[in-house]
Formats: C-alpha cells, sequence, structure tokens
C-alpha cells in the first residue's frame, strides 16, 4: 500500500451522486474483535503446518499440563511424557515449525535442600522461573530430550522464550539470581537472555550458546521474538528504569549487540513480531483506567519495528469501552495466526496464571510506507475497510475516487472509521484527505 502524490484527474469535482454508507455499530468503533477462545487456559501457541493449538492448565492436583487441540478449541488432548514427574508442572513454550517437536519448560522432580529457601511447588509455576528447563517433546509424546540442566535451586530455571521461522535459534530468559522483594528492580529476579542454534539431527541440542545482559546489570529481561532474518531480538527490561512496573520494550541487534528502546509506556512487555515482520504487537499499561479497588491492567497496541506509529488495538481496560467488562484485564504473550490474527492470553487476576485465552483480529494496521497522517486497512479489500487517522484535533474529512476521478465518497471520521465497499467494483481506488489533497492512499478492492 503505497503514497502517491495524486494525478489531478483523481481530484476533480464531480456531481455524481454521493455513496455516503456508515457503519455506526459500537463494535466498528474499535481496532480489533477480541472474542473467548477458552476459558482457564494460558500460553497457547500455533502452528501453522498442523493447524494445532498447544496450550497450558492446571490439572486436579493444581500442576499445569500441556493439551492440544484445533483452532476452534476442539479434540483436546493432553500431551505428555512417560519420564516426565505427574506431580511437576509442564508447560508449552514454543512450536517447531513442522509441528512435529514442541520445545517446553519442566519442572526439576528432585526437591534439593537448601539454605534460606523451602521448595515449594508455586516456584516453579510458569512464569515465575525457579527450578525449571527446557525440553523438546515429539507431538505424540513418545519420546522427549532434555536440552538443559541448569542448578537445581532458587536462583536458577527460565521464563520464556522464542524460535525463529526457520527452526534454527532458539532463545529463552534464564533467571541467575532470585527475586529480592524490596528491590523494584529485583523484584521478579534477574534473568540473562540466551541464543542459540539448534539441531534436530543427530540428537536434538542446543549449542554455541550467546549471552546478553543489556548494560552488564541485574535486572528483569524477558525475551519475546526473533525476526525472520535473525538479526534483531525484541524484550522487555527493567535495567533502564530500575523498576519492573515501569519496564519499557527494547530490541536487540545480535549481531552488534546493540539496543534500541521502543516504547516509553507505562509497563509495556512481550513485543512480538508478525509472521511477515512488519509489526510488532506489544501488551501495555499506557492509558488503561483502574477500576475501583483494582490495579492498572493492561492492553495490546501494535507499532512499527523502529517503535513509530503506535496504535492501541485493544480497549479492555476502558470504562464501558464494548470490548471492557469494567474490572482489571492484563493483555499477555501472544502466538499469530496470520498478520491480522492471533490467539492472546487474558489475566483476570494480578497473581498467577487466572484467566482465558481470547482471538483477537486486528481491523487497523500500520504501514512504514504510509502517510503518518492516516493509513487504510485491509488492503486488497473485500468488504470494510478502516481508516485510521493520526495526530487530529478535530474531525477530517476524507474523499474516496475512483480510478476514473469518479468521488465515490465524502464523510468526516475521526480517528478510526469504518466503510462498507463491498459494493464497489472490483479495482483500484484512492483515498485523501480534503485538506491534503495531494496526499494519498491508493487501496484495491477484489
Amino acid at each position: 500500500m503505497k503514497l502517491h502524490n495524486c494525478p489531478r484527474f483523481y481530484l476533480k469535482s464531480s456531481f455524481a451522486f454521493l455513496l455516503l454508507f456508515s457503519i455506526s455499530i459500537s463494535s466498528f468503533s474499535q481496532a480489533s474483535t477480541i472474542t473467548v477462545w477458552k476459558d482457564g487456559v494460558i500460553g497457547a501457541i500455533w502452528n501453522d503446518s498442523t493447524k494445532t493449538v498447544a496450550y497450558g492448565k492446571k490439572d486436579a492436583n493444581g500442576y499445569y499440563k500441556i493439551y492440544l487441540s484445533d483452532s476452534l478449541g476442539g479434540g483436546e488432548t493432553p500431551l505428555t511424557y512417560s519420564g516426565w514427574d505427574p506431580n511437576r508442572h509442564q508447560w508449552a513454550e514454543e512450536w517447531y515449525p513442522s509441528g512435529d517437536y514442541l520445545f517446553c519448560y519442566v519442572e526439576k522432580t528432585a526437591y534439593v535442600p537448601e539454605t534460606g529457601h523451602t521448595r515449594v511447588p508455586d516456584d516453579a509455576i510458569p512464569g515465575y522461573g525457579a527450578y525449571t528447563d527446557i525440553w523438546l517433546v515429539k507431538r505424540d509424546g513418545s519420546q522427549a530430550w532434555q536440552l538443559t540442566n541448569f542448578a537445581n535451586n532458587y536462583d536458577n530455571g527460565v521464563i520464556h522464550g522464542a524460535i525463529s521461522r526457520d527452526g534454527l535459534k532458539f532463545a529463552w530468559s534464564q533467571r541467575v539470581l532470585a527475586p529480592q522483594l524490596f528491590d523494584l528492580n529485583l523484584a521478579a529476579g534477574s534473568y540473562e537472555m540466551k541464543v542459540a542454534d539448534f539441531s534436530l539431527t543427530p540428537t536434538p541440542t542446543l549449542s554455541s550458546i550467546q549471552s546478553f545482559k543489556p548494560g552488564g546489570l541485574e535486572a528483569a529481561n524477558e525475551l519475546e521474538s526473533i525476526s525472520n532474518d535473525h538479526t534483531y531480538l525484541t524484550f522487555y527490561s527493567s535495567f533502564e528504569s530500575k523498576n519492573l512496573f515501569a519496564t519499557p520494550a527494547y530490541s536487540l541487534n545480535m549481531i552488534t549487540g546493540a539496543i534500541s528502546q521502543l516504547t516509553t509506556e507505562s509497563f509495556t512487555q512481550c513485543p512480538t513480531f508478525n509472521p511477515n515482520n512488519t509489526k510488532l504487537v506489544y501488551m501495555t499499561g499506557q492509558d488503561c483506567n483502574i477500576f475501583p479497588g483494582e490495579i492498572q491492567g493492561a492492553d495490546w497496541w501494535m507499532m512499527n519495528p523502529n517503535g513509530s506509529n503506535k496504535l492501541r488495538i485493544s480497549r479492555m481496560n476502558v470504562t464501558n469501552d464494548p470490548q471492557s467488562v469494567n474490572h482489571y484485564r492484563l493483555a499477555g504473550s501472544l502466538s499469530f495466526t496470520s498478520d491480522s490474527t492471533f490467539f492472546g492470553g487474558v489475566m483476570t487476576n494480578p497473581l498467577g496464571l487466572t484467566g482465558y485465552t481470547a482471538k483477537v483480529r486486528i481491523l487497523s494496521t500500520i504501514g512504514a510506507d504510509q502517510d503518518p497522517e492516516f493509513y487504510v486497512f485491509p488492503n486488497p479489500s473485500t468488504d470494510l475497510i478502516s481508516v485510521q487517522l493520526f495526530n487530529i484535533k478535530e474531525e477530517e474529512e476524507i474523499q474516496v475516487f475512483n480510478s476514473q476521478g469518479k468521488k465515490m465518497l465524502s464523510k468526516m471520521v475521526s480517528e478510526v472509521s469504518f466503510m462498507d465497499v463491498s459494493t464497489y467494483p472490483n479495482g483500484i481506488y484512492i483515498i485523501s484527505l480534503k485538506r491534503k489533497p495531494k496526499i494519498c492512499i491508493k487501496f484495491v478492492k477484489q
């Protein structure tokens, strides 16, 4: 979708009948649709090769276990391995691209006595990080391989990982220091980021491990996503803010070690590349209402990989919004099924892993090749398009022209507006702002 200087014939005045069609349904004022995909499950990850979702939920004894289902949540089956202790946590982290194997985190079996700490099952809850190792398991549970063997103590474990799209790189955040309860920087512990080459043959192995510790400081560092070219790693960190509740998102050039800050918003986490690497979706507490008696939640936002053109795509923490239930909601990690759709975890309680998995469809998007004042999505389109305006203080008039210069529509819009183009003949159309007619966006109706 490129910007063009509009030829004059697109801008000729026309006495043709204006097609005026506005959609005023409240849900269409959103930049996304959100539906509950499966209640009580967290950490859903999608594999496109097998059209399978892996996720975690508690068993009858309170331990998290791995389950598989189809894209609609049906055909649920447990995934386990006979060598794993059933009374330990097991967690699905990333699919190998073929879908034949799953990277997972498994709690260590042995409870080793420690000085100054009494080990309890909660220490190894997924996301808490202690006493866990990285494993690879076949999707039928017939075979599994332990890929790491971290020290069996409260200082060590793993919390999050990412895989490259070709399956040749696996990365994770490795705990190296237990939580320091009275230190906002280290309230969840200190973590180093690790990136390794991965090979399936002759035996699944992680090798050539690189370590990254931003600023050389003890801090919370949780990585989230690897770029398609194996150059960039996205993560959040407290190494500059020194505050776990005010963490910016960053990108790390794994070749040069250079770090770029992507956000300044409050409490930002989970910056995740979409499949074609043109966008990052992340969660933040920016502009989230705090409901009476509750703490700050977080919504999903989207930006370009360089941190530009930020767009809010969910409004779960906006009072009386159609996407809100007027209670705390924390948007969490996500897994894309396409460039415009993802599974995302939603926490309903600030403690533990209580919540559900949502299916989110993005109705608006951004692009580096578009005018910073507005953009159009999807493009091409068959029925509905959204027009997003940036940096406006009042309504703008937009105009739509066909390839013969005929004005198809003129409409006053504010921020996000939706238009039905289903009745338009297939072809190329131009959208422009009336006050800036030389800057316009071409979109295709098909």
